[in-house]
């Protein structure tokens, strides 16, 4: 991992994120005292100054052989060099290559399934995305690894670390074999790799996480582990997690009665409310160009972009309020301090009735014309210009419920205005014609069981641990039967505009959940 500060085109390039000796050698000795390992065959890729492949042969006696794989030439040849120097006892064997296309039939061929293998390293901390945007040519093949299709692999989804690749690689690799994996990497990848279990051939017996602090440990602010998963016959679907410390045990992680946790200590709870919505959720507008789109007042029907400019336009035609991530910091919002451009009524519209509609707003946005088609996400290529995405008939809606996906502790915020309000794309809604059945959505969804809840199956760690996939987890109709009215009323009389609601509105609302798949 780097230094403080250390962000130079091979750091991101290469994974040029050093571990120091010292943190090697404790992993290895960790790995030999709690796992009685003692290996007879050590691998490590993307092995850098070599300070694993070092720790492994201070730590463990009985290696026989060690194969290193790394790109970097430079590392390659100080590494070689070293290790040529300490031990002549052992079969040293590196291998100058690329990781995403060496062949381990090199290794295989001299190991056998019987010995005692042990995978350890620190694989690259980074994106696909971070690499293809700097041109790299250090990158898995072109595909979707992932396996998303349509707008979601355009979008983001499609979008993996490294690391994940690699582990993933190694896993399927070295299936059938006395194998265990020890890599340092981002709680994420030990997140996605669980995940997605059943997705892959391989076994794994047992999976633990230990977590360190990697900011004392790097210089780097996120959140990370090592990782160690033993391959076998019995097959596991979780993963125990322990403080790298004290090894004192966190948590657990993984699947349950065929849902995904992020926390198993309050399973029963979480079970009880686990299910499929029968709200629709929604993502808010992307535009991909602030500085055109996104607007503050300026005075009456007058508005400042980006840039400073200020100009007239009418509010509620192609100009609405906007609530970012940032703005939802309470239960309730019916003010705004920003305002979005919105050309389209739904994604694909032609936005050509613009210029008869409002003339100022159709100049405004030709003047912007290069910024706009310089927007470099694939999704709004061959779309009409000025495009944007995330908009539908329920961007309209008077009343929305809507969250940010950025903190990690939720807010349920009811939205509403004269002027549809519009939310961005950090941000999830349900929307609503109806202000009553709103109120109570937001009480609910704000309960301290559904708070539990959603902390119970969304990763905290995460860049967005709120996501459309785990929001429409949530069945109003169990939540229902567990929220007491009298709740909902309390919240409805705490909310900063007090909102009557009536017994009758209750259980009609009710009612209709168990009748209705989706509201």
């Amino acid at each position: 991992m780097p230094s403080a500060n250390k962000t130079t085109r091979e750091v991101i390039e290469f994974g040029d994120y050093q571990t120091p000796p010292s943190f090697a050698r404790q992993v290895c000795q960790k790995l030999r005292e709690i796992y009685d390992l003692s290996p007879n065959v050590v691998i490590e890729p993307t092995f850098g100054r070599g300070h694993f492949c070092n720790a492994t042969l201070d730590t463990f006696f009985d290696v026989q052989s060690l194969y290193g794989i790394e790109i970097n030439e430079r590392h390659f040849e100080t590494t070689r060099q070293n290790i040529d120097k300490r031990t002549s006892n052992v079969n040293i064997k590196l291998f100058h290559a690329d990781i995403f296309s060496f062949d381990f039939g090199k290794i295989k061929k001299s190991i056998s399934k019987k010995d005692s293998l042990l995978i350890i390293g620190n694989p690259p901390w980074v994106t696909n995305s971070q690499l293809s945007s700097i041109d790299s040519g250090n990158i898995p093949r072109k595909e979707n690894f992932k396996g998303y299709s349509g707008l979601e692999a355009m979008t983001g989804k499609g979008n993996f670390d490294i690391a994940e690749n690699i582990i993933l690689r190694l896993l399927n690799e070295f299936d059938g074999y006395d194998c265990t994996l020890a890599m340092l990497c981002k709680t994420t990848v030990a997140k996605n790799i669980i995940r997605d279990v059943k997705k892959n051939s391989f076994s794994m017996s047992a999976v633990d996480l230990y977590l360190f602090d990697a900011d004392e440990i790097f210089g780097v602010s996120c959140d990370a582990g090592l990782l160690v998963i033993k391959l076998g016959n019995k097959n596991t679907s979780s993963c125990r997690v322990y403080d790298f410390d004290t090894n004192k045990e966190k948590k657990q992680f993984g699947w349950f009665n065929h849902a995904f946790y992020s926390d198993f200590s309050n399973l029963d709870c979480s079970v009880a409310i686990d299910g499929i919505s029968q709200f629709e959720w929604r993502q808010g507008i992307k535009h991909d160009c602030s500085k055109v789109m996104e607007l503050r007042s300026a005075g009456t029907n007058c508005y400042q972009n980006g840039f400073g400019e200020v100009y007239s336009f009418e509010l509620g035609t192609f100009v609405y309020p906007l609530v970012k991530s940032s703005d939802i910091k309470s239960v309730e919002i019916s003010e705004t301090k920003k305002f979005v451009i919105v050309p389209q009524k739904k994604v694909n519209d032609d936005t050509s009735p613009i210029k008869e509609k409002d003339k100022n707003l159709w100049e405004y946005l030709s003047k912007h014309e290069a910024l706009l088609n310089s927007r470099r996400s694939v999704i709004y290529k061959n779309s009409p210009k000025f495009s944007i995405f995330g908009v539908g008939d329920y961007s309209f809606a008077r009343y929305k419920v809507g969250i940010s996906g950025f903190y990690k502790n939720p807010i349920f915020s009811l939205i509403w205005n004269d002027h549809p309000i519009m939310l961005d794309d950090t941000c999830y809604f349900l929307s609503f014609d109806n202000s009553t059945h709103a109120l109570i959505t937001a009480a609910l969804l704000n309960s301290p069981v559904n708070i539990n809840f959603l902390k119970s199956i969304a990763f905290l760690d995460s860049k967005r641990p709120y996501t459309k996939e785990i929001l429409k987890r949530i069945d109003f109709a169990k939540l229902t039967e567990i929220v007491d009215y009298s709740y909902i009323v309390d919240f409805a009389n705490a909310m900063p505009n007090q909102h009557a609601l009536c017994k009758n509105d209750y259980d009609e609302y009710c009612r209709k959940l168990r009748t209705m798949t989706l509201w």
